[in-house]
C-alpha cells in the first residue's frame, strides 16, 4: 500500500493481498504495545461483537501466537488460529504466517496466510499498515466473501477505542515481546522445541503430577492443590492438551523429554505422581531419567496382566487414530469407553449429556497417545521385565474398593522391581485420584516424605 494512500481497505487482486491502513493519535510505542501484549490484544482483536482469548503469545522470530475468537452471543462456532512470527522488529514491523486451526491446535488444511504489519510515526501519532496475503486468487476471493477485510477493519477500529482510553493499570503494562504468555500458565521449552505449559504451587520437595488420558492439567487440580501443602507441585498440560504444543508425528519419548524439562524447572530432581493411564508415562520417565526422579506415587495403574479382565482390543491405537483422522472424535470416546473401559452401551446417552463428554472429544487424539505408551502393559500377559530399571522408591496404591485386575497388576509390578511398595487406600475406588484428592495426597506424602 503506497505511503500516500488514505486510511481504508484495498483489495489487490494482482498480488492476492488485502491491504488495510489506520492512523492513530497514539504514538508508536503505545500501538506496538497493543499488538504485542497478550492481555491488550485480547481486548480488541476480532470484529465487533466477537471476543478473543489468547492462549500463547511468544513475540519473537519462530514464536507462536495462538488465539481463539468467538461471538459473544454464541451465534457461531469459535474460530482458532495459530500464527508463527517470522519477523519482529521492535516498534517497526511484525510478520507472521497465520493458519486456521482445529481443536487440537493443528492446521485445518485451509492454508497459510502470510501477514505483515508495519508501524510508522505520523506526526505524534502512528500509522499501521496490514498486508494479508493469500496463495491464489481463489483463496483471496473466499476471504473477500467471508468479509475478512471488514473484520480486520472492525478490529482496527476497536484498537482505536483501546488506544483512546486513558492509560491505566492495563495500558501501562509492559509488552510481552520476547516472552511467552499462556492463559496465566508458565511455560518451558522441551528438547524438540515444543512449548509445555505448567503451573507451580506450594513449597517443599518437588513433585510433578502427571495427568491422565483426555485431560489437561486442570484434571489433576484437586490432588495438585492437596499436595501443595507439603510439596512444590508442578502440574502441566501434556503435549496435545491445553496450552502445550503438539508437533507431529507423536512420539512417546518426547513426553519423557517434557518431564525432564519440568524437572529442570523444579531444580534438578522431583518425585512423580499419577493416576490410572498416566502411570505408564510416570514409570517410563523414571526409568529414563534415573536419579532425577526421587520417588513415585502411582494410583491404580491399569496394567492388565492376567485373565481377570479383558485385555486391550487388538489394533486399539490404530483404530483410535483412524477415527480421529476421520473427524469422528465423539465416536473415538465411545470406543474408549465401551471397548477399553467396559462401560455398557446403554449408559452412553446419559454420559453424552455431561459437559465432560465434549472435553473428552476435544482430546480424543490422546487416546492413541496413551495407547502407545501403555502398549505391552494391558495385554493380559506378564509385565515385561526389561522395560524399566528404577532405583527410586515406588508406591503403587490400590483402592480398597478397586477391581481385582488392578491389584494383580500392582503385585506383578512389585514382583519385577526391587523398591515397590503396594499400598491400599481403604474405602476408595479407581476415581479417588480425582474425587478424593486429600486422601490420595496424604498417602503420597506419608510414603514420599516418610
Amino acid at each position: 500500500m503506497p505511503e500516500h494512500t488514505a486510511d481504508g481497505i484495498v483489495i489487490d487482486k494482482s498480488g492476492n493481498t488485502i491491504h488495510i491502513r489506520r492512523t492513530y493519535v497514539a504514538g508508536v510505542d503505545r500501538v506496538w504495545w497493543a499488538w504485542t501484549d497478550a492481555e491488550a490484544i485480547s481486548r480488541w482483536w476480532g470484529p465487533q461483537g466477537w471476543a478473543a482469548t489468547v492462549y500463547e503469545m511468544d513475540v519473537r522470530p519462530g514464536g507462536r501466537w495462538r488465539f481463539q475468537i468467538a461471538p459473544v452471543d454464541g451465534s457461531a462456532a469459535p474460530v482458532r488460529s495459530v500464527a508463527t512470527y517470522k519477523v519482529v522488529v521492535a516498534r517497526a514491523e511484525l510478520a507472521y504466517d497465520d493458519a486456521f486451526a482445529d481443536e487440537a491446535w493443528q492446521s485445518d488444511g485451509t492454508g497459510t496466510f502470510p501477514t505483515a504489519v508495519t508501524f510508522a510515526s505520523s506526526g505524534t501519532g502512528c500509522t499501521v499498515q496490514v498486508a494479508a496475503s493469500f496463495p491464489d486468487g481463489q483463496a483471496l476471493q473466499r476471504a473477500v466473501e467471508l468479509q475478512m477485510a471488514e473484520g480486520y477493519a472492525e478490529a482496527l477500529d476497536r484498537l482505536g477505542s483501546l488506544l483512546d482510553a486513558p492509560p491505566g493499570d492495563h495500558t501501562d503494562a509492559p509488552s510481552t515481546e520476547g516472552q511467552t504468555i499462556m492463559s496465566d500458565l508458565l511455560t518451558v521449552t522441551s528438547a524438540d522445541g515444543t512449548t509445555i505449559a505448567y503451573e507451580k504451587a506450594g513449597s517443599g520437595p518437588a513433585i510433578i503430577v502427571i495427568s491422565n488420558v483426555a485431560e489437561d492439567h486442570t484434571g489433576v487440580a484437586g490432588v495438585a492443590k492437596a499436595l501443595s501443602e507439603h510439596f512444590t507441585v508442578i502440574s502441566f498440560d501434556r503435549r496435545g492438551r491445553g496450552a502445550s504444543g503438539d508437533p507431529q508425528p507423536y512420539d512417546p519419548a518426547r513426553e519423557i523429554d517434557d518431564i525432564a524439562a519440568l524437572i529442570d524447572v523444579a531444580g534438578g530432581s522431583a518425585a512423580l505422581a499419577s493416576g490410572s493411564g498416566g502411570c505408564g508415562l510416570a514409570m517410563d520417565a523414571a526409568g529414563a531419567l534415573g536419579g532425577k526422579v526421587t520417588g513415585l506415587y502411582l494410583y491404580e495403574p491399569p496394567f492388565i496382566v492376567d485373565d481377570s479382565r479383558s485385555p486391550a482390543p487388538a489394533g486399539y491405537v490404530e483404530h483410535q487414530e483412524a477415527l480421529v483422522a476421520a473427524g469422528r472424535r465423539s465416536e473415538a470416546v465411545e470406543y474408549f469407553m465401551t471397548e477399553m473401559i467396559g462401560v455398557p452401551a446403554e449408559y452412553l446417552p446419559a454420559m453424552k449429556q455431561d459437559p465432560s463428554w465434549d472435553a473428552m472429544a476435544r482430546y480424543a487424539h490422546t487416546y492413541a497417545y496413551d495407547g502407545r505408551i501403555l502398549r505391552g502393559l494391558q495385554d493380559g500377559k506378564a509385565l515385561p521385565t526389561d522395560r524399566w530399571s528404577i532405583d527410586a522408591p515406588i508406591a503403587v496404591a490400590v483402592g480398597g474398593n478397586g477391581e481385582a485386575f488392578i491389584r494383580a497388576g500392582a503385585d506383578a509390578l512389585a514382583a519385577i522391581l526391587p523398591n515397590v511398595t503396594v499400598l491400599t487406600l481403604p474405602d476408595h475406588d479407581h476415581s479417588a485420584f480425582w474425587m478424593a484428592p486429600e486422601a490420595v495426597a496424604e498417602q503420597a506424602r506419608a510414603f514420599l516424605l516418610g
